[in-house]
């Protein structure tokens, strides 16, 4: 049997019987119509990319007999379907409800839009191209749902927030929430509560809300190993260029660490986002916490903060006895929580934590990287500053970087520093700059305090056509633009360029001085990473759920914070280069009044091909830490960019406009 052929039937195994089997049920399947090694198996199964591999007991060298196999595919439904002309787009043009199980309009000829046939022209096409043309509709069915992460809702991240308390979790819409209501740990097999965790570990606890789908009565009763099967394949997707040391345990999400990312603006006592925010709310930029069922706030934090700021400490000294170095309290898990890293954000941007890197020398001195007391860590006059190694640090968390003139490595995954030639190696610790209680109030004050008209317009480089007497140094202003304006018309033919017929009822721009600043600083950021002039284009995202508008307008786009269906091309905002193709919610309420429409500066810079399992821009080539900028549907006429860092964005105009003339 040829390699081709056997790997096509494996995958109608598999599909044949959920989407996945253990090693040992599939070998044992397909030893009873077929004489294949033990292996050419293992061999075509690890030389593959249609299939994902979950390993067993025997580690990574094996393929035990309890290792899961399963069906992996390219192949998604086309998200332009029929809304648009699309042509050789390399996805399914199908029904999504088919797919799922129940088109409510199945019954009818010719009654539903969407097509219902596989073995349509374009469809074919793209089924025998990826070899599945042997699959019948059940398991073509299985394969997609566990591959395409369009199909079925996601996991709600809010749901999986707080302190378990409430049924849902810090999930604001409660009972009108789109997102599965379910323990993302249980999902992914490592969920260390079982049966006493307070989130739900039954897929059947949002039957209600599943209902919505028409799911097939066997997808039903097979959705949870669907969601784990999706799970594990998204895990094993790394971004392509993003190659770096092996790590023992995978880098935690850009979607998790956002969850656990204390909330700038609520420190400062003004999150607009409210109970939707998907950051913490806390009144300091630093949160410790110990789990015993639930996450509970330690009661001596600004002590143990101040213990852990100091480099030689590996505990802290008081009643509350922590290991800095596991993270743990005797057999208790322990948790800090901070403010985005400051190399993140403009250097005026208050409470962010600022990092600091040291290296413990030969007398056993903690000292930090390009002190103004010690320069040994300096090779050939190279300085290299804390700024540096937390940018290279979160880029990627298991590098291995070199020091001076080649002679250092620094191992982030080790914490350790060493000579090349001597081999001598010097601990490294990564610690935060202490800030009180005292500092925390005093800086939000002096912010506060400056919260009237702003004083310096001049100096802020904004557009010409502000109303510089509408300018406030904290918050926004919506400035309602008059529809004899040339600037109302140039907004209005890039929204009717593709939205007719529709009804334009008013135009307001966003003057936000705050948001504009850190905005041209990431401009000048990029322009430095790039060596070249940023790319910066106007592009349209349309929001439904009004209530959070004014937040936009005040914080920036926060993904995770507002509803926004899928994500094929990455877990970032996503915008559109047409009004038309602008609508990324799947459950929008179509008889509202009014609809809102954001027309944004967005620094697309350098971009590339975007993916599901993408948190973040993949690196531009495999031997830096230089990522892209955005990610595109396609690299050769992109229609949608998805962006990772919502200062990447400025949201200058709000279109409210109806369908309805």
């Amino acid at each position: 049997m040829s390699l081709s052929t056997l790997q096509q039937k494996i995958v109608k195994i598999l599909c044949s019987n959920n989407g996945s089997l253990l090693h040992e049920q599939l070998r044992r399947i397909l030893s009873k119509s077929e004489a294949v090694s033990d292996v050419h198996l293992t061999m075509t199964l690890k030389g593959c990319q249609r299939f994902t591999i979950v390993q067993g007991t025997g580690g990574e060298s094996e393929l035990a007999s309890d290792s899961r196999i399963i069906a992996t595919t390219v192949v998604r439904l086309c998200k332009d379907y029929p809304n648009k002309k699309c042509q050789d787009c390399g996805q399914l043009h199908l029904c999504r409800f088919f797919i799922l199980g129940h088109c409510k309009y199945s019954g009818e000829s010719d009654a539903c839009k969407y097509s219902h046939d596989i073995h349509s022209l374009h469809n074919w096409k793209i089924i025998r191209f990826n070899q599945l043309q042997d699959l019948d509709m059940k398991e073509l069915r299985f394969l997609l749902l566990q591959n395409d992460p369009s199909l079925l809702p996601e996991v709600c991240l809010h749901y999986n927030r707080g302190n378990g308390e409430s049924p849902f979790g810090g999930c604001s819409h409660k009972h009108t929430c789109n997102k599965l209501h379910i323990c993302s740990y249980f999902i992914s097999r490592n969920c260390k509560y079982g049966a006493e965790c307070r989130r739900s570990h039954s897929v059947r606890d949002n039957s209600a809300f599943l209902k919505k789908f028409s799911l097939d009565e066997n997808v039903m009763r097979n959705l949870l190993l669907i969601y784990q099967n999706r799970s594990h394949i998204k895990e094993a997707l790394t971004p392509a260029g993003m190659k770096a040391v092996p790590t023992a345990s995978p880098t935690k999400s850009q979607q998790n660490a956002d969850a656990e990312e204390i909330c700038l603006y609520y420190i400062r006592k003004n999150c607009n986002f409210k109970d939707k925010c998907i950051r913490v709310h806390f009144n300091l930029p630093y949160r410790w916490q110990i789990c015993k069922g639930i996450w509970q706030d330690l009661p001596n934090m600004e002590e143990i903060e101040m213990e852990f700021c100091d480099p030689k400490n590996i505990t802290s000294s008081g009643p509350t006895h922590i290991n800095f170095e596991l993270m743990m309290c005797g057999s208790h898990q322990v948790r800090r929580l901070c403010t985005a890293s400051s190399v993140t954000k403009p250097p005026h941007y208050i409470l962010t934590t600022e990092w600091l890197w040291y290296m413990n020398d030969m007398f056993g001195k903690w000292t930090e990287y390009d002190c103004q007391e010690n320069h040994t860590f300096d090779t050939d006059d190279v300085h290299v500053t804390s700024a540096d190694l937390e940018n290279v640090y979160l880029a990627n968390s298991n590098a291995e970087v070199s020091i001076g003139e080649f002679n250092e490595t620094l191992s982030f995954k080790e914490m350790i520093q060493k000579d090349k030639f001597s081999e001598s190696a010097h601990k490294v610790r990564r610690r935060p700059r202490f800030i009180s209680k005292e500092d925390v109030e005093t800086k939000v004050n002096s912010v506060q305090s400056g919260q009237g008209k702003a004083s310096s317009c001049e100096s802020k480089s904004i557009p010409d056509y502000w109303d510089k007497s509408a300018l406030t140094s904290v918050g926004f202003t919506r400035i309602q633009l008059s529809p004899l304006s040339n600037e109302y018309k140039k907004i209005r033919s890039l929204f009717e360029n593709s939205m007719e017929p529709s009804k334009i009822q008013k135009i307001d721009r966003i003057q936000n001085l705050g948001l504009w600043e850190i905005f041209q600083w990431q401009k000048e950021q990029i322009k430095k990473k790039n060596h070249e002039d940023v790319d910066e284009q106007f592009l349209f995202h349309e929001v439904t759920d009004h209530s959070i508008v004014d937040a936009i307008c005040y914080q920036n786009f926060d993904w995770g914070s507002f509803t926004q269906n899928g994500t094929l091309y990455g877990k970032g905002t996503y915008f559109a280069v047409k009004a038309s193709n602008a609508n990324f919610d799947l459950y929008s309420d179509s008889t509202a009044y009014f609809k809102i429409m954001f027309l944004a500066r967005v620094l697309i810079g350098k971009f590339t091909k975007g993916h599901p399992s993408y948190d973040r821009p993949p690196s531009q080539d495999a031997t830096s830490f230089k990522p892209y900028d955005s990610c595109v549907d396609c690299v050769d006429n992109p229609s949608l960019f998805v962006i990772f860092e919502k200062y990447h964005i400025y949201p200058e105009y709000v279109i409210q406009f109806s369908n309805k003339m």
